[in-house]
């Protein structure tokens, strides 16, 4: 069953919509006019049950919960190409950064993928492990080997901004 299906047994959720809207700030999902601009530049747009444009208006709808539970908002790369294309400046990415939050806040189910890389960058400070350097002659090396510094573990100050970036804190 796709997220269209289980919407039309649904009822839009005015509370819900209006605490997205406080969360994406100047760009309203309201200035739509649902010219596709965003879709047609989005990478990830094959991935995605819904796309960009359609997000924005079932957020205008008020089927923020659907979309929430549906697990479509973590497919997006996060790229940024839908607020570059808007002609209006709804900037489709930060809506969908903020049902992302409200999808935590929620206690909706977070793909492992995206818990295990807010755990790294508290650890590292990276997504990424740092990895060996290989040269066209397959040699590796490590950051010791090129006199490089080790890399700093990330501070406590850095661990709360992250944090409160996510809307976690």
């Amino acid at each position: 069953m796709t997220i269209t299906d289980l919407m039309t047994t649904k009822k839009p959720d005015s509370k819900l919509r209006l605490k997205v809207l406080e969360k994406i700030g100047e760009h309203k999902p309201y200035n739509c006019f649902q010219c596709i601009r965003c879709t047609s530049g989005c990478p990830a747009m094959k991935m995605l049950e819904l796309k960009p444009h359609e997000i924005v208006n079932l957020a205008k709808l008020g089927f923020i919960e659907d979309v929430v539970n549906s697990g479509i908002i973590w497919t997006c790369a996060m790229c940024l190409k839908c607020k570059e294309r808007c002609p209006q400046e709804v900037a489709p990415v930060d809506l969908i950064l903020a049902l992302r939050n409200l999808a935590v806040e929620m206690e909706a189910k977070i793909p492992e993928g995206h818990l295990k890389n807010v755990s790294m960058i508290l650890e590292t400070g990276f997504i990424l492990t740092p990895r060996e350097a290989i040269t066209r002659k397959l040699e590796k090396y490590s950051r010791d080997k090129l006199g490089l510094p080790k890399l700093p573990k990330p501070s406590e100050k850095f661990k709360a901004t992250f944090l409160k970036a996510l809307g976690t804190s």
